[in-house]
């Protein structure tokens, strides 16, 4: 309650309240980071790599870039030991960032980041509503996953954080257990009731200069992966109190736990695969969740 009262009065008084401030007021923030950058020994490893799809072009609506089918499936253990599976002919486009923030995070096109975004995209990419795993886990995991992935795909650590921060940000998210997806790129068809993510009304500049802010905090302190999600959760509320007044934590705000092994998710498992007949090397398309 009372983290709830002090960021209402940051809202009325932006220019008095630093962000930052309140992080070191925040004990949630200095838990220590359990990541594939601290703890690889988690697990930390990709069934397969490099990624290999499949040369059968898919042009999605309202999409600048093509998509291509995932040759083969391809898993990954996070560093929390939870088995994370793309199947076969999962759409991706090789990259997960927002377009809104693109200009702001850079190309997000790169051999490090094709394994990563090609599981992300099986659990919340568009093209990929009718496959298995598609929102079978929380958001925030599967957002986490992506920087686990990234880590373990050779981005550096700085990068991989600008690259999750984009997807927390202005990537999908869906209501526990059969919301529909919502991003702030416009609401997407699927399963289950109508779930409204409060973002999406919040104006494109206002998205975009949040993202900023993030890069900014990044580069300038190198949180740890907890901090990180703290300064974007005060930044979200931020954002939630100057457009609609004061949230609900139920439904504008989140506090982000880990998952455990234990938890798993759906089409797990970890083993080497034969690379299959006819694939090609991807071709490394820029894109957007």
């Amino acid at each position: 309650m009372r983290n709830v009262v002090f960021l209402s009065v940051c809202a009325l008084a932006v220019a008095a309240c630093d962000t930052t401030q309140y992080l070191a007021q925040s004990s949630r923030s200095e838990a220590p980071e359990i990541s594939c950058l601290t703890r690889p020994q988690g697990g930390c490893t990709f069934s397969l790599s490099p990624l290999r799809v499949l040369n059968e072009p898919v042009e999605i609506p309202k999409r600048p870039y093509k998509f291509f089918p995932t040759a083969e499936p391809l898993r990954f253990v996070d560093a929390q030991g939870v088995d994370w599976t793309a199947p076969a002919r999962t759409l991706t486009d090789g990259a997960s960032i927002p377009t809104i923030f693109v200009a702001i995070v850079g190309d997000p096109t790169s051999p490090n980041y094709i394994n990563a975004a090609a599981v992300h995209d099986a659990y919340c990419g568009v093209g990929n509503e009718k496959g298995p795993n598609f929102r079978r886990a929380k958001w925030q995991d599967v957002h986490v996953m992506f920087y686990d992935g990234l880590i373990v795909g050779g981005t550096d650590e700085v990068r991989a954080k600008i690259m999750f921060a984009a997807v927390w940000l202005g990537g999908p998210r869906w209501a526990e257990p059969s919301g529909a997806v919502v991003s702030t790129q416009g609401q997407a068809a699927g399963r289950g009731v109508a779930y409204v993510n409060q973002l999406e009304r919040v104006p494109v500049w206002r998205m975009q200069e949040a993202m900023r802010r993030a890069k900014a905090y990044i580069e300038g302190n190198r949180p740890s992966l907890p901090r990180l999600i703290r300064f974007l959760e005060t930044e979200e509320r931020r954002m939630l109190e100057e457009t609609f007044g004061l949230v609900d934590d139920e439904n504008g705000a989140w506090t982000y736990q880990p998952p455990t092994p234990e938890e798993g998710h759906e089409g797990g498992g970890v083993g080497g695969l034969a690379p299959a007949a006819g694939a090609v090397g991807n071709p490394g398309s820029p894109g957007s969740i």
